[in-house]
């Protein structure tokens, strides 16, 4: 039964994805913007392998660094805020300075095996592995290792990717996916939650913390009920130059709303950060979100659909909103935010992520909405996993 599912290498599932862009060290942060807005994935990858750790198939080699990154390294320091346009001006080994470890991905040989894979994703407590492309054609009955070049391409493999692939075969995971979440221990009460009037910096750390941990910031009323989320992958629909100037400037509600209506934000709430960076003396932080909404692009971005396909901001984002890309993101509302009840089995809870295309579902409270916890895609991975080893060893005796 199981040995049916592990029968898959890694290149089995990287049928199909597109290939992820590397970036050298030296290149400018506003160039890797630039790079995530033209392209359909949420993130882009900088070279951070040594000459030595190149010499092995299995070494570090990238840092994934996405909107939400860069947006905590602007937002995260005074200095950045006053000066916005000289962060952006610096190196991206600056934002792979500051991501650290947690950003790391590693590269496996196309051959490895999904159970390999899963463990080395677990043991790392990574969120994706880079696979090269060129080395996919034909499994070879020797398993020898294979070091990319320089110039190799690669895909990318998530976490959600091999949930995804495990779930088309969830009959075999019985009697495990009809247990409740609560009674497998999935639900992390740690969450990372901020209240709905907090100033929305103050959720700068709490999101750095969240991209490690693979999840989001929960954003909570005074009756701790869930009001919606800031979540990584839904900002990478942004452009960092206008949303840090929300961040800046609004609370931690009025930020969701802000983005929830980012291609079309209403003239109020415009003015109202504008205000607020002049009372900050953010001067420019507020020019350069008002390059990004000059009075055309707003009227574009908020014209029929026809009027939408002439502006660049409405372009971007339709393309993010409906590309698949490597199959980890759609661009989706902070209201639609992947919920869960602690007595939910662990198959609807699978459903959900696979659904919203996230890493994380909030659990909450049947009858009063309260936030309970979360339940991190790693987690249901790590639980998966474990029932797959006992059965392929009883397979192979």
């Amino acid at each position: 039964m199981a040995s049916s599912i592990l029968s898959h290498v890694v290149s089995d599932l990287c049928i199909g994805k597109p290939a992820v862009r590397v970036l050298p060290q030296s290149t400018p942060i506003a160039a890797a913007l630039a790079t995530l807005r033209a392209g359909a994935d949420p993130f882009v990858f900088v070279d951070a392998a040594s000459s030595d750790a190149k010499k092995t198939a299995t070494a570090v080699s990238v840092v994934k660094v996405s909107v939400a990154e860069i947006l905590c390294y602007v937002c995260g320091d005074s200095g950045n805020l006053g000066d916005p346009a000289a962060a952006l001006s610096r190196p991206v080994s600056m934002i792979t300075a500051a991501v650290g470890d947690h950003g790391v991905t590693r590269r496996v040989d196309p051959q490895t095996s999904l159970l390999d894979a899963i463990d080395v994703l677990l043991a790392n407590n990574s969120h994706s592995l880079v696979v090269p492309l060129h080395a996919r054609a034909g499994r070879k009955k020797h398993h020898h290792h294979h070091v990319p070049s320089a110039s190799s391409t690669y895909c990318v493999l998530t976490q959600q990717d091999i949930v995804r692939h495990l779930f088309g075969s969830i009959s075999h995971f019985s009697p495990v996916a009809a247990l409740t979440v609560a009674s497998l221990g999935l639900i992390r009460r740690d969450v990372h939650a901020v209240h709905v009037d907090d100033d929305a910096l103050d959720a700068i750390p709490l999101l750095q913390t969240s991209i490690r941990s693979g999840t989001a910031v929960a954003v909570v009323a005074d009756d701790s009920t869930l009001v919606g989320e800031i979540c990584p992958g839904v900002l990478g629909s942004c452009d960092v130059e206008s949303v840090s100037a929300a961040f800046a400037a609004l609370s931690a509600g009025d930020v969701m709303t802000y983005i929830d209506c980012y291609f079309s934000p209403p003239e109020f709430l415009l003015r109202s950060v504008r205000a607020r960076l002049t009372e900050k003396g953010l001067h420019a932080m507020r020019n350069l979100m008002d390059a990004a909404y000059t009075p055309d692009a707003a009227a574009l971005s908020s014209s029929t659909s026809s009027s939408d396909e002439e502006s660049p901001l409405a372009r971007s984002g339709r393309a993010r909103r409906m590309s698949s890309g490597t199959g980890s993101f759609r661009w989706r509302s902070t209201e639609d935010v992947a919920a869960c009840h602690a007595g939910n089995s662990l198959l609807a809870v699978m459903a959900q992520a696979l659904a919203h295309r996230v890493g994380h579902v909030w659990v909450v409270e049947e009858v009063t909405g309260a936030l309970v916890g979360v339940v991190s895609c790693a987690d249901v991975l790590a639980v998966l996993r474990n029932h797959l080893r006992p059965e392929c060893y009883s397979d192979e005796l």
